[in-house]
C-alpha cells in the first residue's frame, strides 16, 4: 500500500514547495532513499527521489553519489530516465525525474507473466539502445536489473538509478577495470562474484542476459542462494542446456542468450554486436519471407 510523503514528515521538503512543486504517495522505497511522485504548478507529475544523507554510508555520499551526479546530468536519451532537477539541504537531496506511470519492469512482469518473444524484443531493444549509448560515451552502468528498468505510458522503456555507474577510462584515455562488487548477485557475471577485477562494459552485457531471461520465462537465470554453487552453474553453462529444451522460441534469440550469458569474456558479445545480431532483424516480416523461400523450394 502506497504511503503520503508529507511535507510534516521533514521540514526540509519546504525546499520543494519554494520551487513549485508537492510532494504525492510514496512510489518506491530503498535503503536509504525513497521515490515519491512529485507534482508541479502546471500538473505534471514526476518522479522524486529522495535521498537521506545520514542514512547513507560515508563511501555513497562521498564517492557514488558526487559520481552519479556528475553522469547523470550529462545524459540525454530516449530510453534513459532524464533527471529534470537536483535539489539540496543539509541532510537531503532531492532529483526530480521521469514519472514512469506502469513502474519498473520485475513489477510488470510480476503482475502480467512472461513476455512474448516479439514483446520481449520490442522491450530489450530499448534496453540495449540505452546500453548502447552509455557504452558509447565510456560508462558502464554496473546495476542492470528489472527494478532498475522503469516503464511509460507508451511502454516506452527508461533505464534508470545510476548510482554504481562509472566511467570506464581514467582522464589519460586508459581503459581501467573495477574491483568494486556493484548491484545485485542475481544479476552477476562469474568474475565479479570470483572477486578478480573486471570490465565493467562486460558486466553490464552479462546483466543484459539475466534481463531478456526473465523477460522471456518470468524467473531468474541463477539461484544466488548459494553462490559457489551459482559460479559453478555458470562456468559449467549449464543453462545452455535449459534453453535447448526451448520449443517456443527461435534459434537465433536461444543464440543470442547463449553468447549473453558467456563465462568466457572473449567469447561474450560486445554492445554492438548485440545490435547487430540476427535476432532484432527477425520478425513476423522474416519469418513469412522464410515459409515463402521454402514454398517456392518445394513448387520449383
Amino acid at each position: 500500500m502506497s504511503t503520503k510523503c508529507s511535507s510534516a514528515e521533514s521540514p526540509n521538503h519546504k525546499v520543494l514547495k519554494t520551487v513549485g512543486y508537492r510532494l504525492g504517495k510514496t512510489i518506491g522505497r530503498g535503503t536509504y532513499s525513497k521515490v515519491c511522485i512529485a507534482v508541479n504548478d502546471k500538473g505534471r507529475k514526476y518522479a522524486c527521489k529522495i535521498i537521506k544523507k545520514k542514512m547513507a554510508g560515508e563511501d555513497f555520499i562521498e564517492k557514488f553519489l558526487p559520481r552519479e551526479l556528475e553522469i547523470i546530468s550529462d545524459l540525454k536519451h530516449p530510453n534513459i530516465i532524464q533527471v529534470y532537477k537536483i535539489l539540496e539541504s543539509n541532510d537531503v537531496i532531492y532529483m526530480l525525474m521521469d514519472y514512469c506511470q506502469l513502474g519498473d519492469l520485475l513489477e510488470y512482469i510480476r503482475d502480467y507473466g512472461a513476455f512474448s518473444e516479439e514483446k520481449s524484443k520490442f522491450y530489450f531493444k530499448q534496453v540495449v539502445d540505452a546500453v548502447s549509448y552509455l557504452h558509447n560515451l565510456d560508462i558502464a552502468h554496473r546495476d542492470l536489473k528489472c527494478e532498475n528498468i522503469f516503464i511509460m505510458w507508451n511502454d516506452q522503456i527508461k533505464l534508470g538509478d545510476f548510482g554504481f555507474a562509472r566511467w570506464c577510462k581514467n582522464r589519460n584515455g586508459k581503459m581501467v577495470l573495477s574491483d568494486t562488487f556493484c548491484g545485485s548477485a542475481a544479476y552477476a557475471a562469474p568474475e565479479i562474484l570470483k572477486g578478480i577485477s573486471y570490465d565493467p562494459k562486460m558486466y553490464d552485457i552479462w546483466a543484459l542476459g539475466c534481463i531478456l531471461y526473465i523477460m522471456l520465462t518470468a524467473s531468474m537465470p541463477f539461484d544466488d542462494v548459494d553462490i559457489r554453487k551459482m559460479i559453478k552453474t555458470q562456468l559449467n553453462k549449464t543453462i545452455f542446456a535449459t534453453m535447448l529444451l526451448w520449443t517456443e522460441f527461435t534459434v537465433s534469440l536461444k543464440k543470442l542468450l547463449n553468447a549473453l550469458l558467456e563465462p568466457d569474456l572473449n567469447k561474450r558479445l560486445k554492445i554492438e554486436d548485440i545490435k547487430k545480431h540476427q535476432w532484432f532483424q527477425e520478425g513476423p516480416l522474416s519469418k513469412i519471407k522464410q515459409l515463402l523461400s521454402l514454398s517456392d523450394t518445394i513448387l520449383f
